[in-house]
């Protein structure tokens, strides 16, 4: 798959499931930008950029909104937070047949969660798209890019803030995982 069929199969999925988005360029690259409905994130949604690189892969993106990225910037527990973090890299995957039908959506890609180091204090979830295996499994892709991202980020809200906020410690955080997100 090059670059142009990622796109045109993109945007034709958008447009079929409604979900709208913005068109921008980012250095030459098309990038697309989304924001979707997150009940636990702060103000209630995450955004998502995509960008098509010309040549093999796209990157992806889903990130808290500018709140969340403010509540990590002005916390003090951010060092406790890169705890939570290995954690999270290293353990959890939204695991649901029923939810995504016959594949769970870790099998096909990984995605891995940091914060960035820009001086912006994203907190994001990272995924490199190889085009040639998109074309493999075009929709599982997507869905990956524009559903499953975004649940796991939400479903992580409550504990990635409540360990920056001091509320839990990231061995409490690490058991609200446990028992409500990879049960």
């Amino acid at each position: 798959m090059t670059q142009r069929e990622a796109l045109k199969n993109f945007t034709g999925y958008m447009k079929s499931h409604n979900i709208p988005y913005v068109k921008d360029e980012d250095d030459g690259c098309p990038q697309y930008t989304m924001q979707y409905r997150a009940d636990n994130a702060p103000d209630g949604y995450v955004e998502s950029c995509i960008w098509f690189y010309e040549k093999d892969n796209a990157e992806v993106r889903v990130y808290y909104n500018a709140t969340g990225a403010e509540i990590c910037k002005n916390s003090e527990y951010r060092d406790v937070l890169l705890q939570l973090l290995n954690y999270i890299n290293a353990r959890v995957f939204l695991s649901d047949r029923n939810a995504y039908g016959l594949y769970e959506p870790h099998m096909l890609y990984t995605p891995r969660m940091c914060m960035t180091v820009d001086g912006y204090y994203d907190l994001t979830i990272t995924t490199i798209v190889n085009y040639d295996f998109w074309e493999v499994a075009p929709i599982e892709t997507l869905d990956y890019m524009t559903c499953y991202c975004p649940e796991l980020l939400d479903k992580l809200s409550c504990p990635v803030f409540s360990v920056l906020s001091g509320q839990n410690t990231v061995e409490e955080a690490v058991t609200y995982i446990d028992n409500n997100i990879l049960k």
